[in-house]
């Protein structure tokens, strides 16, 4: 899939018909569009989810109002005003023209939803264009609605992937890669074709248990478990949506001058409060392991004092060094003869010496092991002195992280009390929204954690009761059949379950591997990055036990995410290439990236720009001229094909230090234009 143009029509800020072509050459695979904040590069990126999905993202303001306001307002009552949005895109030899359509007729200032058309046509080369019936299968099969958010992607939230809440969404985009929503379907519907056959068995008059009461108690634990299941996803999704919205605040909060450096150093204080909590978190699991390894050996001081005094009392008697072997001694009194010649007949007083030094030679054997003990008693004590010494250490840093993190939390306290109390009404609502949100996450993720464990009680608690019900011990044939069923149905249920994790695994480490290769060659410092068995986006610094989460900045982030959706469409590629049986027909992905560079400093600017051509066979940069000033847009300038710059439009005069015009090339551009004659952005090329 390769993006070839977009034209809208009177969607959002664009008003009237605009084009833009963007670049599918293999060696200027990149399309840069600069605008100005709140110029319409959001609504640009919106633009081609909207007409692929019918999606807008979460934080796009006023989402009903989709109409230009301009000819929303120009239109009488009663007229019918359209806005559509069309992109036509190149995938497996053909061209694909996709519109999505809207005309609503004006009734007052408030816009409808009217009615909407979606179509989809094809040309094949022959230069007829072919309309498809289920646009929306054709879509969903080259590039899938569960795949849009990682290659139409808001720079400014990308950092998310690399926090915890989006392991859902990275573990939904590995199964929507591997194509296996049938074998989930069919995993889904084994336990209800089993419980089914359950209830068909019948109790026997001498049966020991009654089959009926099981049957009761399993079927009470499936409707609690289903119950559990549907509270558990939905808190997850309400927790990621109030954590999409204080994102939205926080957003909104640094736009406003009031709040802005309030609301910077509050970032700060997150991401340093972010990297205390995972260094506590390391500590503590450093210490349990410590504990569980060596912890014992705190309880044995003077251990190896001891016996070193206890050999002190043996060789002062004489037991030790051994001064006979026992077998040599043995030897000697089986031959009935000393070494010197002398007879040892049996009752002799000779023989009777010789017998003596039997029990002192036996010695020897306990001299090997005594030696073996004192070296190994040196050796637990020095590591027990060791083990002493490292809980002491991670003791004091453990107490110092916990004092950093309450230091941490006040200064966010103290920032939220002050945005509270900012004069402006917009500032202290957004704050106590914020602060809502937050307490609201608390309390959701607390009970999500009760419902976790409920789930694993109930696992275990059915996994027991089905256990019982295949070991009856029934003697009726339909009895026997049944049982037979049921175990044969859940076999293919774990063997089913076993397939699903193996092939998520087998394309976890594939992504992670991945990931290594392109974040290695991109970032600054010398950490080793990871996608966890729990589907989290983890950094670490060093290996084996000195192993520890890396502190992760703006940069890591930004560059760790990119990293990770280079490596999806990456294995996406080698999915579709490789497998007859793909669930996706694509081999290519265009990256629509909106606000690529955000507030990274320049060096993270660089890398960035140095990786984006790497991503994808085609990018698409949305950015401020601000953003790529520099290091970026001249990192970017030899890929870069076409480019665009989105001029706003605004009828408002009394605005200074405006940007009027921005150099492009060597050429001078029209940013943003005041006191205009209509409010919106208008779309023009840059020569070349």
């Amino acid at each position: 899939m390769k993006i070839s143009s977009i034209e809208i029509l009177n969607f959002r800020p664009y008003g009237n018909e605009q084009t833009a072509q963007f670049s599918t050459l293999a060696g200027k695979n990149v399309t840069t569009l600069y605008g100005t904040n709140g110029g319409g590069k959001t609504t640009l990126l919106n633009a081609f989810t909207y007409v692929l999905y019918g999606k807008l993202s979460e934080d796009l303001e006023d989402k009903e109002r989709l109409i230009n306001s301009e000819a929303w307002s120009a239109a009488e009552i009663g007229q019918e005003v359209v806005m559509s949005v069309t992109l036509t895109f190149e995938h497996d030899g053909k061209t694909h023209r996709i519109t999505r359509r809207r005309a609503v007729t004006k009734r007052g200032p408030d816009q409808d939803v009217g009615k909407e058309d979606f179509e989809l046509r094809i040309e094949d080369g022959s230069g007829v264009w072919r309309k498809v019936n289920n646009p929306s299968n054709v879509i969903e099969k080259i590039l899938p609605g569960r795949l849009v958010g990682f290659f139409f992607i808001n720079g400014e939230r990308i950092e998310y992937l690399a926090k915890q809440e989006a392991y859902s969404e990275i573990q939904s985009a590995i199964k929507t890669v591997l194509g296996i929503e049938p074998l989930e379907r069919a995993r889904r519907h084994l336990p209800s074709a089993r419980n089914k056959i359950r209830h068909k068995l019948k109790s026997e008059e001498d049966g020991g248990i009654a089959i009926d009461k099981v049957n009761k108690e399993i079927d009470d634990f499936e409707s609690e478990k289903e119950e559990k299941r549907e509270e558990h996803d939905l808190l997850r999704s309400e927790i990621g949506h109030l954590k999409a919205d204080v994102e939205s605040i926080d957003t909104r909060l640094r736009s406003l001058e009031g709040a802005a450096e309030l609301q910077e150093n509050r970032a700060r204080c997150e991401r340093l409060k972010e990297d205390a909590d995972a260094a506590l978190k390391d500590d503590l699991e450093s210490r349990i392991r410590l504990v569980r390894q060596y912890g014992y050996l705190t309880f044995l001081p003077g251990l190896s004092e001891q016996i070193h005094v206890a050999g002190g009392v043996l060789r002062e008697r004489g037991q030790l060094p051994a001064p006979l072997k026992q077998t040599f001694v043995e030897d000697l009194l089986n031959a009935a003869e000393c070494i010197c010649g002398t007879h040892l007949p049996e009752g002799s007083p000779q023989r009777a010496k010789i017998e003596e030094w039997l029990a002192r030679a036996g010695l020897a054997e306990v001299e090997g092991a005594w030696a073996v003990l004192q070296g190994a008693m040196r050796t637990l004590e020095e590591q027990r002195k060791s083990a002493i010494e490292d809980l002491e250490r991670l003791d004091r840093s453990i107490d110092q992280r916990r004092k950093t993190v309450h230091g941490l939390k006040g200064d966010l306290d103290e920032i939220a009390a002050k945005l509270k109390n900012v004069p402006e009404e917009d500032i202290s609502r957004l704050e106590a929204r914020r602060d809502e949100r937050l307490q609201a996450i608390d309390e959701k993720t607390r009970r999500l954690g009760a419902v976790q464990l409920r789930l694993e009680e109930l696992d275990a608690l059915l996994k027991q009761k089905s256990s019982l019900v295949e070991k009856l011990e029934v003697k009726n044939a339909t009895n026997k059949r049944i049982q037979k069923r049921i175990a044969v149905l859940r076999e293919a249920e774990e063997a089913l379950e076993k397939t699903l994790e193996l092939l998520s695994e087998r394309t976890r480490r594939s992504l992670d591997n991945r990931i290594r290769r392109v974040f290695e060659k991109s970032s600054l410092k010398d950490y080793t990055p990871e996608l966890t068995p729990d589907f989290e986006l983890e950094l670490w610094i060093g290996s084996g036990e000195e192993r520890r989460r890396a502190p992760k900045s703006t940069g890591e982030n930004m560059l760790l995410s990119l990293a990770f959706v280079a490596a999806l469409a990456e294995e996406c590629r080698s999915v579709a290439q490789n497998d007859a049986h793909a669930q996706m027909d694509m081999s290519d992905f265009p990256v629509v990236l909106d606000a690529a560079f955000g507030n990274l400093d320049v060096d993270y600017r660089r890398r960035v720009a140095t990786f984006l051509p790497q991503m994808a066979s085609q990018v698409i940069v949305l950015t401020s001229k601000a953003q790529a000033e520099g290091a970026a847009d001249e990192y970017l300038a030899p890929y870069v094909g076409k480019q665009y710059v989105i001029t706003t439009h605004s009828r408002k005069a009394d605005v200074e230090d405006v940007t009027e015009t921005i150099s492009v090339d060597g050429r001078a551009y029209p940013y943003q234009v005041v006191s205009a004659s209509f409010d919106g952005a208008v779309l023009t090329e840059v020569q070349a």
